[in-house]
């Protein structure tokens, strides 16, 4: 999980962006959660537990100390180069700080705007970082990706036991993976010209070669994992048979 940490003094407030990244997540269903939501900057930074990620909500002014979450985000940019920052404060004179000292925050929210604009705000820094989590895993590894209305999803290849149409709901792929199964309008032809990795078994499955568990040649059948079944045609026995010899 992607960690996300909120350091503000205010309980109320407190208590509602919390409320509202925690929404954002849910809603979204992003792989997030809100580790640590506190008025104290040391208890903060010791729930800190992975040092090349995190997003971090800092109020500016924590107490009688005006620049606490300012101090902070400094000590964190030192320790954690690669962490998000986002201030919520009050004090938009103390913006130029952050450049004098290198914070780079992802954004600057001032308090002083509407309650809305805030939530706004709030959950787009959220989505942000969520896009470059995602632009990472691309770079990382290879996902496989499809819509349902107009949200996208992945999984990373690597997960993905089979995709197969049913006969019973036309124009429907159903994609099994680890502990994961989904469907979604789509054509198989598509996802076999984008990840040619799968094997196009017969007309209505493609099959991820590395969750097979056994191969009956003489019935035209293949097992993968979690007992599941699929018919080989003839026409791709053959050279299911071949590639399996190979591996």
């Amino acid at each position: 999980m992607f960690p996300i940490y909120l350091l503000e003094d205010d309980a109320t407030q407190r208590s509602e962006y919390a409320r509202i990244i925690n929404n954002t997540i849910m809603i979204n269903e992003y792989a997030m959660q809100l580790v640590a939501a506190s008025d104290d900057p040391k208890k903060l930074l010791n729930q800190v537990d992975n040092p090349k990620r995190g997003l971090f909500f800092l109020d500016m002014e924590i107490g009688e100390n005006r620049q606490a979450g300012l101090e902070l985000a400094s000590q964190l940019r030192q320790q954690y180069p690669f962490v998000q920052i986002v201030f919520i404060t009050t004090h938009d004179e103390l913006s130029f700080l952050t450049l004098e000292r290198r914070i780079a925050p992802l954004d600057y929210i001032l308090k002083d705007q509407d309650t809305d604009i805030i939530m706004q705000k709030i959950i787009k820094d959220i989505n942000i970082v969520q896009k470059n989590l995602e632009t990472e895993a691309h770079h990382h590894q290879e996902l496989l990706g499809y819509k349902i209305g107009a949200r996208f999803f992945s999984v990373p290849m690597a997960d993905v036991i089979m995709l197969n149409t049913a006969k019973a709901r036309p124009g429907c792929v159903v994609l099994t993976a680890k502990n994961k199964q989904v469907d979604f309008p789509g054509n198989l032809n598509a996802f076999e010209q984008k990840y040619p990795q799968l094997f196009r078994c017969d007309k209505s499955a493609l099959i991820n070669l590395d969750y097979i568990s056994s191969y009956d040649y003489q019935n035209k059948e293949v097992t993968l994992m979690e007992r599941i079944k699929c018919k080989v045609s003839f026409r791709k026995a053959r050279e299911l048979n071949k590639i399996l010899k190979e591996r």
